[in-house]
């Protein structure tokens, strides 16, 4: 305890111990994790630098205009690209990587997302329905490649939050993994900022508690390097991952065109898209800043600019939407993991934090998943006016 206390207070952060004493058992325990869950000096070293950030201006936004239509290439290069993609599979080089930290709140569950009975006549659950879909691809990939020696299991890398860790990690068991071999898929959790008041000093919420949020998708990266996740896929072999996320019921996972197009080009950082379905769309897209592919929020542009039509192809100028279906190089998650903790800037959101002497201005920091793709140096968009994968289990209905 004197090691951690003295850790802590060399960090600036000594006033969380005001009161310890008076603790009972149980809130001493809760304190003392969640103080050797942080590294205070990363804490600190974020905070400033996302300040500093927040009082820059964002660089003007330009549409995207080189995105890739994979459904108007010819049919030899498709089966060119799902020849390969397929091989990466039976190989064991290309993972698949699920963000399934949230909770199933807007659905009337607290249990987390995947979890859900979306409605289905088979009252399947997500988790089911996407397990069924990784021994589908493992199936196929097998039959188109019947000389490799030794297919392996697709690894499934699945990153839950500390409230869906426990629960995902059981339902998983009471399931038998849904036929899946329990050894291809492995857990972990996102991580936990805390709040901080504006001077940056973390906010204690009650006694024996401190008041932390979770670090957004984008603390994937982190949390890839810090549970050792990037370790395990160099030590399977694995040289990409496709990620999306646990509430699009009708993903079409580890896509081996897309896969397969992006091993063969080269890619880093690689997205699917769809199409805005109307100008007022409330949905992020895809965007250049400074040469680098970005995001941007809807909000973010001005209703003229979010209904400008581009007159050379008819789509709107801000047309291609972000629905979190991304192919990402191994060695490029590690550089990015690399950055951010060498020089990690966070998104800041300045809200009225709860604390113990009552409601006080304060800073929650969090990082998207799309906030690093300017950092990839070769990156790519395959978009379409649908994409067949994409819905959130919030929209469907059968």
């Amino acid at each position: 305890m004197e090691a951690l206390r003295q850790r802590v207070t060399d960090a600036g952060h000594g006033h969380v111990f005001e009161g310890f004493d008076e603790l009972n058992d149980e809130q001493r325990t809760l304190l003392t994790s969640q103080l050797e869950d942080i590294d205070f000096n990363y804490v600190n070293k974020i905070f400033v630098a996302s300040m500093e950030g927040a009082k820059e201006a964002a660089k003007p936004a330009e549409p995207i205009t080189d995105v890739m239509m994979l459904a108007a290439t010819t049919d030899d290069k498709r089966a060119l690209y799902r020849a390969t993609g397929l091989q990466m599979i039976a190989e064991g080089k290309l993972g698949l990587l699920l963000l399934s930290g949230g909770q199933g709140t807007r659905l009337g569950s607290s249990a987390p997302k995947g979890c859900y009975n979306i409605g289905l006549p088979s009252g399947k659950s997500l988790f089911q329905l996407q397990s069924e879909r990784v021994l589908r691809l493992q199936r196929l990939a097998v039959a188109a490649n019947p000389d490799v020696p030794a297919p392996k299991p697709i690894r499934w890398y699945i990153m839950t939050s500390h409230a869906t860790d426990e629960p995902t990690r059981t339902f998983f068991k009471e399931n038998s993994f849904f036929g899946l071999d329990p050894t291809q898929v492995v857990f972990f959790s996102q991580g936990m900022l805390p709040a901080l008041t504006e001077d940056g000093r973390v906010i204690v919420e009650a006694p024996g508690k401190l008041a932390l949020a979770p670090d957004g998708n984008g603390g994937v990266y982190t949390a890839l390097r810090s549970a050792k996740i990037l370790d395990d896929m160099a030590e399977h072999g694995i040289e990409a991952v496709d990620c999306y996320s646990v509430d699009n019921a009708l993903v079409r996972l580890g896509d081996p065109v897309f896969a397969g197009f992006c091993k063969e080009g080269g890619i880093q950082c690689g997205a699917r898209v769809v199409a805005k379905a109307y100008a007022e769309e409330k949905v992020g897209v895809f965007a250049r800043r400074g040469g680098g592919m970005e995001v941007v929020e809807y909000s973010e542009l001005e209703p003229a600019e979010a209904s400008a039509a581009d007159p050379d192809t008819g789509f709107l100028r801000y047309n291609w939407s972000n629905v979190c279906l991304h192919y990402f190089e191994r060695r490029w998650l590690e550089m990015v993991a690399d950055r951010l903790a060498a020089e990690g800037k966070y998104h800041v959101a300045k809200k009225q934090i709860p604390s113990i002497h009552g409601k006080v201005p304060g800073v929650k920091l969090e990082l998207f998943i799309f906030d690093t793709f300017s950092m990839a140096e070769k990156n790519s968009i395959d978009g379409g006016k649908t994409y067949g994968g994409v819905c959130p289990s919030e929209e469907c209905s059968w």
